[in-house]
């Protein structure tokens, strides 16, 4: 018999029952009492004599990754690892976040941008080393973009006038994204969004609108949350064919605004293509903001879990924790980059502003020349090199954690730089708000006339969502839009 996996987790819950995960299948399963204690003396290593059932158990457990011997985890180990190079360094996209300025309007007290030096904005010299940037991309086949800032809704000439030679090189083109604290983004920009083929937009909050106006004010001083608020009436009652996500920032001073301001917005907005969600501020431990407020994992992990269990709150992809996911971003990408108003090129949002940080220039013969940051962000911060990493029975679900925050600790002695996954500490309660949400569609199915209720066949069975194959090799450069 095949031994036990390391990537299982056993567990009795005493409101749903028993039940056998395993992170590398992603496969759960929900047990009676005797398979319960089956599956115990196979992970305790305990002989019992077989009964009659026991083979076609047993077998599932062989199919499903739940007996496997330490070759054929390591063998799935590779597999994600293979994905995840696969993704990184991938030809067929450009994906460009660009910073058409470092201005803002906003004096935010925990952005990571304050102090990094010189105000700038794009020049027509910068606009044209930007597009010949991209013209020199042969390989590629699509491109894809998010303006960033600073603040973008700042510069919409420039915005204008890179789409339009956008589309020029790629008639394509479209689907752009864009972060922005929409104080500006009255009726002007809303008239062309679907011009610069802007198709999502992430705006944030901080709160209602007393927390948020002393939180994300004007510089100088001054409220913002009633006109970002008109703003997005404006937005979502418009003819834009797009979609709005509002990250509502949370941390230890302001995490009771949350779903009160949740509430608001969805019955406000309700029917529009909108997605409201808790964003955790990422300051880093040498930011002064950190230790006032900074959430740690297991305080977010216990944030998400108490939303859901006070206010029925499902975080944004469920709790179910889906196997597969590596630490590729546009950082990681081969073809992936921020691009600041001065032409300088970085690897990831968190370093705009950053000179230390920066890899290149589109203004150099050899744009990229800073080779040991770019394979820093790839092969540095790879988990599936890194002893922990690889003894840890959650990185099928975590994949190794931000890059940036990896590379901060381990390049550059950022002591308490946090970057686990809050499934390493809260694996179990996770799931168990999964079988909560399934227990509750069950019953509302059943009451409709719909599903055959919870019976367990043979005393087990499998309880994971319904998922196609996934592709664990996808563009991660279409997943730009995370940030405060």
């Amino acid at each position: 018999m095949k031994p036990w996996s390391r990537y299982n987790t056993l567990f009795s819950s005493e409101k749903f029952g028993f039940f056998l995960f395993n992170a590398l299948s992603g496969t759960m399963l929900e047990l009676d009492r005797r398979h319960y204690e089956r599956s115990k003396a196979l992970r305790d290593g305990v002989e019992n004599p077989p009964d009659e059932t026991d083979s076609v158990f047993l077998k599932l457990l062989e199919e499903k990754g739940f007996l496997a011997a330490s070759e054929e985890d390591a063998s799935s180990l590779m597999q994600l690892h293979y994905n995840r190079n696969a993704a990184c360094f991938g030809t067929s996209t450009l994906g460009l976040c660009i910073c058409p300025t470092l201005s803002c309007n906003f004096s935010c007290i925990y952005c990571y941008e304050h102090g990094r030096g010189e105000v700038k904005t794009m020049d027509r010299e910068t606009i044209e080393k930007l597009v010949s940037f991209v013209k020199k991309q042969k390989d590629i086949r699509n491109l894809s973009v998010t303006w960033f800032g600073g603040e973008p809704t700042l510069s919409l000439d420039i915005v204008r006038e890179l789409t339009c030679r956008f589309l020029e090189l790629f008639p394509g083109y479209g689907n752009a994204g864009m972060v922005t604290n929409a104080y500006l983004l009255d009726e002007t920009w809303i008239a062309v969004l679907d011009e610069l083929r802007i198709g999502y937009i992430q705006v944030t909050l901080d709160g209602r609108e007393a927390v948020h106006d002393g939180r994300r004010m004007l510089n100088g001083g001054g409220p913002t949350y009633r006109k970002i608020m008109e703003n997005i009436d404006l937005l979502m009652n418009s003819r834009w064919r797009g979609k709005l996500a509002v990250r509502i920032n949370v941390d230890r001073s302001n995490m009771d605004e949350f779903s009160s301001l949740r509430e608001e917005l969805m019955q406000r907005l309700n029917g529009k293509k909108v997605s409201v969600y808790p964003g955790h501020v990422n300051t880093y431990p040498i930011h002064p903001y950190h230790f006032r407020c900074g959430l740690c994992p297991d305080e977010w992990s216990e944030f998400l879990l108490e939303s859901y269990s006070r206010k029925g709150i499902v975080p944004r992809g469920g709790f179910f924790p889906y196997p597969g996911y590596s630490n590729t971003c546009l950082a990681t990408s081969r073809y992936g980059y921020v691009i600041g108003p001065a032409g300088e090129i970085y690897k990831c949002l968190e370093d705009v502003g950053n000179r230390e940080m920066v890899v290149g220039s589109i203004f150099a013969p050899e744009p990229v020349s800073n080779r040991e940051m770019v394979a820093r962000y790839s092969t540095g911060v790879d988990p599936f090199t890194d002893k922990t990493c690889m003894e840890c029975p959650v990185l099928p679900l975590c994949g190794g954690g931000c890059a940036s925050k990896r590379l901060r600790a381990k390049y550059y002695g950022q002591e308490g730089m946090e970057y686990c996954s809050v499934l390493k500490n809260s694996l179990v309660p996770f799931l168990e708000a999964y079988i909560d949400t399934r227990r509750s569609l069950e019953i509302c199915n059943q009451l409709l006339g719909k599903g055959s209720g919870t019976e367990k066949l043979n005393g087990y069975r499998m309880v994971q969502p319904e998922r196609g194959n996934l592709n664990l090799g996808e563009n991660p450069l279409e997943s730009m839009l995370e940030h405060d």
